[in-house]
């Protein structure tokens, strides 16, 4: 990365092309909202623009993005704002359509509880190893082992249902 502490614009386009894609769906697995998710995008590019620190490696630069948009995410959906809006049900749930996944697996992976979700995508989509998660995601390495394993049989369980329609 450069010496400098200002990014140049070739440098965040750069990241931004290499990663606006794993940011967009960590925020809308957590969200599940597409404007909230824009929004939550375009915020954690705007704190790396700002971010002063040089980043060691492009591995240095993703973890960063990925804690960065999960802290965003988990900041906007417990704002004030947020608890005082109406509930409509009779609005259909809004889904992430990746025109590069060809099977439906993605969507069943966001369905899982937020505990579960995050982990499997970094996983299976990131190819992070367990270790490199917990690290990430601070919490114990048996704990994310746990909640791999639960998560697998949950996605397993969906898309076994799926196959018996």
């Amino acid at each position: 990365m450069s010496n400098s502490a200002l990014r140049t614009d070739e440098e965040i386009t750069r990241i931004y092309k290499k990663y606006v894609d794993m940011v967009y769906k960590i925020c809308f697995m957590m969200s599940k909202n597409i404007h909230e998710t824009e929004d939550a995008t375009q915020n954690v590019f705007i704190k790396l623009i700002k971010h002063l620190d040089d980043f060691k490696s492009d591995e240095h630069i993703k973890a960063w993005l990925i804690v960065t948009a999960q802290n965003e995410c988990k900041n906007m959906l417990k704002h004030w704002f947020r608890s005082k809006r109406s509930d409509l049900d009779s609005v259909p749930e809004a889904t992430y359509e990746d025109k590069n996944e060809s099977d439906d697996t993605l969507e069943k992976v966001m369905s899982l509880d937020d505990k579960y979700r995050l982990p499997i995508y970094m996983y299976y989509y990131e190819g992070y190893s367990t270790s490199e998660i917990s690290q990430i995601l601070n919490i114990k390495h048996s704990t994310l082992r746990t909640h791999l394993s639960v998560g697998r049989q949950k996605l397993k369980l969906m898309l076994e249902e799926d196959e018996n329609e």
